[in-house]
């Protein structure tokens, strides 16, 4: 019988646990896919009041010689007003700026996590740069009238006291 795979956090993971400590953020406002703006008993989502921040990776390259995890991340920032028919931009805007200006403290930046996903945890990662690699734009057509502003985030991530066999 093969041996289990090692449980290992991936870029998304990393990226969704570290937005979320972002000042400002929570992990309630951050994850992989935006939830439903309607909770299954008809009320109003939480996010609705927030924001929310969903991530996906798109491009970037891990170190060929060690193990750190170099991934560029789409991030959307996302807000709304039900029943009316104006973006409130202002609220995705302040959710982009948080973002970047969590990018620029250099003393903060380096800390440890702890990625999760579906009850389950994973080996702590830390995330030891963080910069914007696009400005943050608006993206138009939503027909949810949903403000949406989208940028890429680089990060450099490792896994804590990682040891190669």
């Amino acid at each position: 019988m093969a041996s289990p795979l090692p449980l290992e956090a991936n870029d998304e993971l990393v990226a969704v646990a570290w937005l979320a400590t972002v000042p400002g953020l929570s992990a309630a406002m951050v994850g992989t896919q935006l939830p439903p703006d309607v909770n299954a008993d008809g009320s109003q989502a939480d996010w609705i009041e927030t924001g929310f921040v969903t991530v996906t990776v798109v491009g970037g390259n891990p170190d060929d010689l060690l193990p750190v995890n170099q991934p560029v991340l789409q991030v959307d920032c996302w807000a709304t007003v039900p029943g009316s028919n104006k973006p409130p931009w202002w609220k995705a805007h302040a959710l982009a700026s948080a973002i970047r200006r969590a990018t620029w403290d250099r003393y903060r930046i380096p800390r440890a996590l702890s990625p999760a996903a579906s009850g389950v945890a994973y080996p702590t990662a830390v995330v030891q740069s963080a910069y914007i690699a696009t400005s943050f734009r608006r993206l138009y057509g939503d027909d949810s009238d949903y403000a949406r502003l989208q940028g890429d985030l680089a990060l450099s991530w490792v896994t804590a006291n990682d040891v190669l066999d």
